[in-house]
């Protein structure tokens, strides 16, 4: 069995894919962030002060949740791992009024638990069906990487661009053992899914991957036709990659999806087009508030699929199906090239 779970910055979307392709149970959740918000905001409209534990995990609503903490005057008490959610450099973190603390100062404050994967949700989930916990495990996360002295926009696109110099979206697959230091996202949902299985004496073969790429390799099994383009819209990026029918990455460019909005449908395709002229550059999108673009060839394409929670931005071919599981899809077809070494 395989365990896909890919998490975004408004749902965590579940699937378990069984032998003879059975897909099921399938689950779309709310996002761990957006469970981690709740919990702070309860905590605040409470007057109670709050104590972060746990790993570091992916900011949005729950960032937004602790600064509205301490705003409201309520004290946050948090360890080393959980803080970095906040913020790449601590220092900054303690100067928005965060009190690194182990264990708390006091102790009434609500212990928050903070973390990108909950395996003992799902092996509840799991148990109650009478299934036992898969071999192995595939979970996708957005990583900006540690990068507490510049530009997380510039670090993120440029470690893209040196994982693009092997060429193939499934280079972008990472077994636990070998997920690049920077990436620190990642890193800590290696260790919360190892701490796990060390309690349950369990063995899981865990990979990581961005969300972005898991998306691209889900767009690309409904292309009809080589070199594609694939498009997709998410909550915070938008992400299009030219690739051939081995996943060979012949360009890739990030942006802002409140950036892209602003550009409307037309802008868009105008967008498009440029970038797939070869006439957007890595420096255009970082200047327009994006991450950047690379080019390594550019080539006449021959299908442009999107996908994505906005993919009503997109004026070309939507993918077929249950959009909501492109991602899960796109990382178990990733690991099965990974294992073929295609």
């Amino acid at each position: 069995m395989l365990f896909t779970l890919d998490i975004g910055s408004g749902t965590q979307d579940f699937l378990l894919i069984k032998e003879g392709n059975i897909r099921w149970p399938k689950m779309i959740l709310p996002s761990p962030t957006q469970i981690v918000a709740r919990k702070i905001r309860r905590a605040r409209a409470g007057g109670r002060n709050i104590f972060l534990t746990g790993y570091t995990m992916g900011g949005g609503a729950c960032v937004k949740a602790i600064k509205e903490h301490l705003n409201a005057g309520l004290k946050v008490y948090a360890e080393e791992k959980p803080a970095l959610t906040i913020s790449d450099n601590i220092e900054s973190v303690k100067q928005m009024g965060v009190i690194l603390s182990e264990p708390p100062l006091e102790e009434n404050a609500v212990k928050i638990e903070m973390a990108d994967v909950n395996m003992k949700f799902f092996e509840n989930i799991l148990n109650s069906m009478d299934e036992e916990m898969p071999d192995t495990a595939i979970v996708a996360v957005q990583d900006h990487g540690f990068s507490p002295h510049e530009s997380n926009r510039r670090f993120r696109f440029a470690m893209f661009e040196k994982t693009l110099k092997n060429g193939y979206l499934h280079h972008f697959l990472f077994p636990a053992s070998k997920i690049p230091e920077s990436f620190n996202r990642m890193r800590s949902v290696a260790e919360s899914v190892e701490d796990f299985c060390r309690e349950r004496e369990l063995k899981i073969d865990l990979y990581v991957i961005d969300t972005v790429f898991a998306a691209m390799a889900g767009c690309m099994l409904d292309a009809r036709e080589f070199p594609a383009l694939l498009l997709n819209f998410g909550n915070s990026h938008t992400v299009g990659a030219v690739v051939n029918e081995s996943g060979l990455v012949y360009s890739l460019f990030e942006h802002h999806t409140s950036l892209m909005k602003k550009k409307g449908r037309e802008g868009i395709k105008d967008f498009i087009r440029k970038f797939l002229e070869g006439k957007i550059t890595n420096e255009d999108v970082f200047a327009d508030g994006g991450h950047g673009a690379y080019i390594r060839d550019v080539v006449e394409v021959r299908d442009i699929v999107s996908t994505g929670p906005n993919v009503r931005l997109s004026s070309f071919r939507h993918v077929s199906g249950d959009a909501m599981v492109v991602g899960n899809l796109g990382m178990a077809s990733l690991f099965e090239r990974l294992k073929k070494g295609k």
